[in-house]
C-alpha cells in the first residue's frame, strides 16, 4: 500500500514561472497605459504652447495698428470735425479716410475720401469741412465730419482696415470695397489744405501704450 501523500508547502506548489510571466504582462500594460497619458499630456502642452505662440505673435502683429483711431469733436464754429491720430511710436502710411460731411439741416451727409501718405508718430490730425472736400468750399464750414473707415500700412508694411462700428481687421487695402471705384480721393500729395493739417498735427500726450 502507498503511504499517504505528502503535502508540499504552497511556495513548491506555486508556478513561479507563471507568475513571473503574469507580472511582466501587468508591468508592461501599466509602462504603456503610463506612456499614453504621459504623450497625452506632453501633446496638449504642446499644442497650448503653440496656440499661445501664435495668440502672442497676432498680438504683437496687431500692436501698432491697434493705436490708429479717429473720431470726431466739436469744432467753436458748431460743426464737428474728424480727427486721425497715432499714438505709436513709429508712422503709418497710406492712409485713406472715408467719411461724410453733413451740413446743417441736411440728413444725408456726402461722402469723402482723403489720402494721407504719412501719419507721423505720436500725433493727431484735425479733419475740418474745409479740409476733407475736394474743394475748400464743398462742404459747408459748420458741417458735421463723420470718420466711418480708415485704411493703412503699418512699419511692417502690414494693411489695415478699422471701421467705426466694427474691430481692427486685416485688409488688402482700400481697393476691397467697391465704394472706392466710384470716388477721386484727396491726396495730401497735391491738396495745400490736407498738406498744411498733416503739417499742423499735434503731438499726443501718452504714446506707444
Amino acid at each position: 500500500m502507498a503511504g499517504p501523500e505528502t503535502v508540499r508547502p504552497w511556495r513548491q506548489r506555486f508556478d513561479w514561472a507563471l507568475y513571473a510571466t503574469v507580472l511582466s504582462v501587468l508591468v508592461a500594460a501599466g509602462g504603456l497605459a503610463f506612456t499614453g497619458v504621459s504623450t497625452y499630456y506632453a501633446t496638449q502642452v504642446a499644442i497650448d504652447q503653440l496656440a499661445q505662440s501664435r495668440e502672442d505673435a497676432g498680438v504683437k502683429e496687431r500692436r501698432q495698428a491697434s493705436m490708429v483711431s479717429a473720431w470726431s469733436e466739436r469744432q467753436t464754429n458748431g460743426g464737428i470735425s474728424g480727427v486721425l491720430a497715432n499714438r505709436s511710436l513709429d508712422p503709418v502710411t497710406a492712409v485713406y479716410v472715408k467719411g461724410t460731411a453733413t451740413s446743417p439741416g441736411e440728413t444725408d451727409g456726402q461722402s469723402f475720401i482723403v489720402l494721407i501718405e504719412t501719419l507721423p508718430p505720436c500725433s493727431m490730425i484735425s479733419l475740418p469741412a474745409n479740409v476733407v472736400g475736394r474743394k475748400a468750399d464743398e462742404f459747408a464750414a459748420d458741417a458735421r465730419i463723420r470718420v466711418e473707415t480708415i485704411w493703412f500700412r503699418d512699419a511692417q508694411s502690414l494693411k489695415w482696415r478699422r471701421p467705426s462700428d466694427a474691430p481692427l481687421t486685416p485688409s488688402a487695402g482700400p481697393q476691397d470695397l467697391p465704394e472706392f471705384s466710384g470716388n477721386n480721393s484727396n491726396g495730401n500729395d497735391f491738396s495745400i489744405r490736407l498738406a498744411e493739417a498733416v503739417a499742423a498735427a499735434k503731438p499726443m500726450a501718452k504714446c506707444g501704450e
